[in-house]
């Protein structure tokens, strides 16, 4: 994933600062014409949450997905589901094996979703249940969900 802004959204939040000054110095109303908190959040480069769309990716793609490709029962499918957890929610357990995260993956954002779909996309063999584990523990860690010197025998 590209982290890094488009020149599009760069410019959008160029305007949408300017707004900003602009409307602190005429007393005006802020985001202009726009009335809805979705063009709000367009406008300043923020993903907007789609619960239709986070249950059919969660439901009709993930789930479905690791249903097909995990062994029932094998510790990899328990790890692998941990860390699709993480993924979605950006938080581990408190104690890593056990506790309480804090947060649930069915509710995460359309984007956290997408991401996950692109893990699972860019992992080329699904008899190699290793290297899901270990694309899934490399993303958790670039996003920040996993501290780096987090290990697979951590979640084991």
């Amino acid at each position: 994933m590209n982290t890094s802004l488009s020149v599009e959204k760069l410019e959008q939040l160029k305007t949408a600062v300017d707004r900003i000054v602009e409307a602190r110095h005429a007393n005006e109303n802020l985001f202009g014409s726009q009335s809805t908190s979705e063009e709000i959040f367009r406008t300043m480069g923020i993903p907007v949450q789609d619960p239709q769309k986070s249950y059919e990716l969660y439901y009709h793609n993930i789930q479905k997905a690791l249903r097909m490709f995990l062994p029932v029962g094998e510790p990899q499918s328990k790890v692998v589901r941990e860390l699709v957890a993480i993924l979605l929610s950006h938080k581990e357990k408190n104690n890593i094996k056990e506790g309480v995260r804090g947060a649930d993956s069915r509710m995460a954002t359309t984007e956290d979703m997408s991401n996950l779909i692109d893990v699972l996309s860019e992992w080329s063999n699904p008899d190699d249940i290793m290297s899901l584990i270990h694309l899934l523990l490399s993303k958790n860690q670039e996003l920040g969900y996993c501290p780096q010197d987090r290990q697979l025998k951590d979640f084991l």
